[in-house]
């Protein structure tokens, strides 16, 4: 009898916004913090200042949404009161997230409309100052826990598409959506690297370059808050894509030069682009939790980088200071630790009374500042202000529907077309004659939407119920569609493909890797499966023709087949037109002109292999950092740069770029620098600009960058690597498309 669905309280929803106008309109505020027409920090020092303790700790903590809903933390039931009033009125607990899977029922747009504005009509009735809620999501390719929702390929498969302008566009695309559900604060994007295979998100990256990297997630950035409604999250600072045997969530050993040249950079980058918060590594950095880490969250994140946003933290990441990591022995020392480092809000994500209370007696007893609580506060309800929730805290859920279901298909088939990388293609087996008249498709991600989606759809480990599935175009969906007069055979059976290939042009095998999410998906070996690796074996030894489309999240150990298959397209997971978008480029309807934003190793004995490896290392992977295929050809020529440069100025470097062949294609013109010599031990080459250029046969067009501090400065100083950021002079040579020049910079 304690339940109560959301639509019932919605009426309470109608009442507040009936009352809306005379809390917040201009000639009848009651407090100087409900006046808009006042600065934000004005309102905001104005609301500070009237909160108890508690109501400034309720701040602090966030709570999941599975805790206010059915009969435990873990059911998708109705609203439940007795929740709402523990969490909301008793806690004042001042935000709620929803974790991987964690929806309505039924999980419509519409619904978590209403969801989203019962909690908050809730939170507001009960609420003494009436402090909104905001309420956040993992929305990292799309609005991806939403039933109807357009899904978009992951971060390493936009990575590939070299094209920020592309990822802002996607970004602007998934926050629409999330803010027309009443939600507010995206946990994206990611800024870590791609760095090891083995490591189970690998596919949130945006590849392996801290260059590519820091220009994806920045577009990422910039897009998520193009809406003025929407937050977006810089995660997970810092290191956590390195981890000892590429294991989720374990120490990462890294010297202070690698994380400053390595890994601050898409972080950093994201800062410039106005990123509203940051979220810590949820692992360990040279033995020290970084959710623990006053150095990094503080000294280095706030006073080096400038950042003056919220750092909440990642699920249970406080708790786990000393369930996990055991540098402490309880909870309330942790929650000491890691406040007093700079995390701002708890992602708690279940227990409320046992983060408020313990915050609030270390208050009390002197081991947390008042001041550090005001800091972390004043930070929050800045964020609200700025988002508008005080004036506008709720949504129509009428247009939910309207804007979320089929919305944006164009633009994710555009993505999936764009990150389509051609690897191989033998004798230009592809593109396939649209007259092909007999197809055998074959393979585990021929026709399976779970894995073409990849982990954070709908649930954390992918979308795995059949009652639950994305909107989604399969690789068979898209042949089909493409080849209405095709005969295109389907089996999983290896007999029956075995027989069914004698009668077909081409063999298309489909398949990679399903849907996985964090630690679930670290893998030290990560390859096809054993029933994939057999079919493309008997296949080749039948003498096929076989086109081999990998669905996947990172590059997968395919030494031993790749030379048994005639055509290799990396998909990534490609989204909801991944199907559309694979039969496009295996036809020729679209020349592919992804570029891989990874080294593919050759094994894992290889590991860690990266393109900007120092001059003492070697690289031999099976296909390089930046390899893509197309089906023209693209010459270069008239590579110029700067001859002479002083330190300080700019270097410009130009090249002309052709396209040769007889087809339309979009080249990725990939820049690289190399220094002579340095002060410290010298990288082999870093990419330090890149432009997508579109060319019709024939066409010529000159691309030129300008190289500045930020591309030419290397970390110097001795073994600590705390010396300081500085361009050396010196020799440098510069590459792009097979050509080299070289340029001196003098003091």
């Amino acid at each position: 009898m304690l339940k109560r669905n959301w639509r019932v309280i919605l009426v309470v929803c109608g009442l507040i916004l009936a009352l809306t106008p005379n809390l917040y309109g201009a000639d009848k505020v009651l407090f100087p913090y409900q006046d808009p027409q006042l600065p934000i920090e004005e309102r905001v020092e104005d609301l500070l200042s009237r909160m108890t303790l508690a109501e400034k700790v309720g701040q602090m903590t966030q709570i999941e949404v599975a805790r206010l809903m059915g009969r435990d933390q873990w059911d998708r039931g109705p609203l439940n009161n007795t929740w709402l009033r523990n969490i909301l009125r008793d806690n004042v607990v001042g935000s709620v997230f929803s974790g991987g899977g964690s929806a309505p029922v039924p999980n419509t747009p519409r619904d978590w409309a209403e969801m989203t504005n019962a909690i908050q009509a809730y939170a507001l009735e009960h609420s003494r100052l009436r402090i909104p809620i905001i309420y956040g999501v993992d929305a990292v390719h799309g609005h991806n826990t939403v039933l109807g929702a357009t899904i978009y390929p992951h971060n390493i498969g936009l990575a590939a598409t070299w094209n920020p302008e592309l990822v802002r566009k996607v970004a602007e695309a998934a926050a629409n959506d999330v803010a027309a559900t009443g939600v507010h604060w995206n946990f994206a994007p990611v800024g870590d690297l791609g760095l090891d295979m083995r490591w189970g998100r690998f596919y949130e990256t945006f590849g392996e370059d801290p260059y590519l990297a820091g220009e994806m997630a920045a577009a990422s950035v910039a897009g998520f808050q193009s809406e003025p409604r929407v937050a977006a999250t810089a995660k997970h600072f810092v290191g956590y894509s390195e981890p000892e045997q590429g294991q989720d969530r374990a120490n990462a050993e890294l010297s202070l030069r690698s994380l400053r040249e390595v890994h601050f950079p898409p972080f950093e980058k994201m800062i410039e682009a106005g990123v509203a918060t940051f979220m810590p590594n949820s692992g360990t950095v040279n033995g020290v939790p970084v959710h623990a880490s006053h150095y990094l969250l503080t000294e280095v994140l706030r006073n080096q980088m400038g950042f003056d946003g919220v750092v909440v933290s990642d699920w249970e990441d406080i708790v786990k200071l000393y369930s996990t990591y055991r540098i402490t022995d309880n909870y309330r020392d942790a929650i000491r630790l890691s406040v007093n480092a700079g995390v701002d809000m708890s992602m708690v994500p279940h227990d409320a009374k046992g983060f408020t209370s313990n915050l609030i007696s270390l208050v009390e007893d002197g081991l947390v500042s008042e001041e550090r609580i005001d800091e972390a506060v004043r930070r929050i309800l800045t964020l609200k202000f700025k988002l508008g929730l005080f004036e506008n805290p709720f949504v129509d859920p009428e247009q939910a529907d309207k804007v979320i279901l089929n919305a944006n298909r164009d633009l994710a088939k555009r993505a999936a077309l764009e990150s389509m990388t051609l690897l191989k293609n033998k004798n230009n087996i592809l593109p396939l004659a649209k007259t092909t008249g007999s197809i055998l498709l074959v393979g585990s991600n021929a026709h399976s939407i779970t894995s073409q989606m990849g982990g954070w759809t709908i649930g954390w480990q992918g979308a795995d119920n059949p009652w639950e599935l994305p909107p989604a175009v399969t690789v068979r969906d898209g042949l089909l569609a493409a080849l209405p007069k095709a005969d295109i055979h389907f089996t999983a059976d290896l007999n029956r493909a075995l027989q069914l290939a004698d009668e077909a042009e081409v063999v298309i095998v489909v398949a990679g890797e399903g849907a996985y999410a964090e630690m679930h998906g670290d893998n030290l070996e990560p390859s096809l499966n054993q029933a994939d690796k057999d079919l493309i074996k008997a296949l080749s030894a039948e003498g096929k023709r076989i086109v081999l489309v990998l669905i996947g999240g990172r590059p997968l150990l395919i030494t031993d087949i790749v030379d048994q298959v005639d055509a290799i397209l990396m998909a990534f997971y490609p989204g909801t037109e991944g199907g559309s978008a694979v039969a496009d480029v295996l036809l020729g309807s679209y020349n592919p002109s992804g570029k891989l934003p990874f080294s593919w190793p050759r094994s894992t004995a290889q590991l860690p292999q990266r393109y900007n490896h120092w001059i003492t290392s070697s690289y031999d992977p099976l296909y390089p950092f930046g390899w893509g295929l197309s089906y023209t050809s693209f010459s270069y020529s008239n590579l110029k740069v700067s001859n002479r440069v002083k330190l300080g100025e700019t270097v410009e470097v130009s090249v002309r770029v052709e396209n040769r062949g007889k087809m339309v294609g979009e080249e990725v013109v990939q820049l690289y620098l190399s220094p002579s010599h340095g002060p410290t031990l010298p990288r082999q080459r870093s990419l330090v600009g890149f432009a997508k250029i579109q060319l019709e046969p024939g066409e010529r067009k000159t691309v030129t960058f300008q190289l500045g501090f930020q591309e030419l400065a290397s970390i110097h100083g001795d073994i600590l690597g705390d010396g300081e950021k500085a361009v050396a002079p010196g020799e440098y040579t510069v590459s792009v498309g097979g050509l080299q020049n070289k340029f001196k910079i003098t003091p």
